[in-house]
């Protein structure tokens, strides 16, 4: 609902820029100049500064007030009115703390550096203004022929990446007009919006893609700028948004290089957000070993990229294989261009609904391919059974139902005979239940009766008669 509100203002800081400065924004132009010092063509006097004041457009400012009082008095804000209100009590201070500069240099990549403050309003239970990031920015003579981003994640066995764009930034709505004559780089509202872009999910998720799906290699340009450890150190110094923890994700996008095909030129920006005598000096070290190593990238025309899906953004024209063979690159505007066109020729092409589509996946039943061999569960069993028996199909063993068994020793009778080989029982005899005992030795009487036969032997000789 915050969101939803703050882009109802339609609010644009670059309404409120003036050339006359602020003691404040004067000291931060200068921490920003003075380390350009002695690239600067003329003085620092010659640079063009612009900071934000509401005075200058004191009416707009008071419009955009009623607008968002009016906007406050719908009940869907009711829960974070408080809070709503705490915002725009903050919109003349984020206007303050705005200030950009344009900065003419010579013997560096660009022709003119842009520095600029980021001041940021968010809302995490409370409402903050956050005035610590700052951005510089420039346009190079090079046109690197894919948007390329640089980020951190929070993992720590996760090392900082360039990796590939694939497909349109998300801009929020923003469209450049066709008509500007001066410079992208100059274009405030433009650059904004790309700033504000690399928080989008969507830019977030094109540097998890190519760390996870594609292992970190397989675009040129990215495999290109990754072999430059210079490079590296001096990236891996800027503070993000997770070092500053202003944002609660895991990952943070923190420079861009956008190609610029109209103009045969790319924009190279790095934002900061660390306090202290170092960002500034950080930030620029960064924008310029990241402008000169753009500069010397291999350009589109000379190597194709490795990866089939890795080619949005790339422009038109023929490339050539080792083999010499001319192939031609659509970008994704020219792909959508070709799909218009052919659903104009094709008005009446059918086309299907995702539920139609898994009706239709359920009528085809198993989706098995016509005339492939397919086996029931009984004859994998049997299949199996046949292996482990080294591929004989032996049966188990029965016995013959028309066959009888000798009743005392087992053997199988054939019909028709008599009495058995084996051991010459007649067929059908019963066996004898009587069994003949084995003579043993004479068993020792029990207690009762060892006792009677004592009393009936003679105490002596001389009593017995027979004796």
């Amino acid at each position: 609902m915050f969101e939803i509100f703050v882009n109802s203002l339609n609010f644009d800081v670059s309404e409120y820029l003036v050339e006359e400065l602020t003691e404040l924004q004067k000291k931060i132009v200068d921490d920003a100049t003075f380390i350009l010092k002695e690239n600067i063509v003329g003085d620092v006097g010659m640079c063009k500064s612009f900071g934000g004041s509401v005075k200058k457009n004191e009416e707009k400012f008071k419009e955009l007030m009623k607008q968002a009082e009016l906007e406050l008095e719908k009940d869907k804000y009711k829960d974070i009115k408080k809070n709503l209100k705490d915002y725009l009590k903050k919109l003349s201070e984020l206007i303050i703390k705005t200030c950009v500069t344009i900065i003419p240099v010579k013997e560096l990549p660009w022709g003119d550096v842009v520095f600029r403050t980021i001041p940021r309003i968010t809302f995490d239970d409370k409402v903050h203004l956050l005035d610590n990031a700052i951005a510089y920015y420039g346009e190079i003579n090079c046109f690197i022929g894919r948007t390329t981003i640089f980020g951190k994640m929070k993992d720590p066995s996760s090392e900082p990446l360039f990796a590939p764009f694939m497909g349109n930034l998300d801009l929020g709505g923003y469209k450049l007009e066709e008509s500007q004559d001066k410079p992208k780089s100059q274009v405030f509202s433009y650059v904004n919006a790309i700033i504000n872009s690399l928080d989008s999910a969507i830019t977030k998720s094109q540097l998890v893609k190519y760390h996870e799906g594609y292992q970190r290699h397989g675009d040129p340009i990215c495999d290109f700028l990754m072999k430059d450890d210079d490079l590296l150190n001096s990236m891996d110094k800027i503070t993000t948004a997770l070092e500053s923890e202003r944002s609660k994700s895991d990952i943070a996008v923190c420079s861009i290089a956008i190609p610029l095909p109209s103009d045969k030129r790319s924009l190279i920006i790095t934002t900061e957000e660390g306090r202290g005598d170092n960002c500034f000096g950080n930030c620029f070290e960064a924008l310029l070993k990241f402008s000169a190593a753009c500069c010397q990238v291999p350009s589109p025309s000379q190597e194709a990229p490795r990866q089939a899906g890795s080619t949005p953004g790339q422009t038109g024209g023929p490339i050539r294989t080792p083999g010499g063979q001319e192939l031609k690159v659509w970008s994704a505007e020219d792909l959508a261009s070709e799909a218009q066109k052919r659903l104009a020729a094709q008005p009446n092409i059918p086309s299907w609904s995702e539920e139609e589509l898994t009706k239709f996946t359920e009528s085809r039943g198993s989706g098995i391919p016509e005339d492939m061999e397919v086996w029931k569960e009984d004859e994998l069993l049997e299949l199996a059974e046949k292996r482990r028996s080294g591929g004989l199909n032996i049966p188990e063993w029965q016995p013959d139902q028309d066959m009888i068994e000798c009743s005392k020793c087992g053997y199988s009778l054939r019909p028709g005979w008599t009495k058995c080989p084996v051991c010459d029982t007649p067929v059908g005899e019963k066996p004898s239940e009587e069994v003949k005992k084995e003579p043993s030795e004479p068993e020792e009487p029990s207690g009762e009766n060892q006792s009677e036969d004592k009393s009936k032997e003679p105490e002596s000789k001389e009593d017995d008669p027979d004796l």
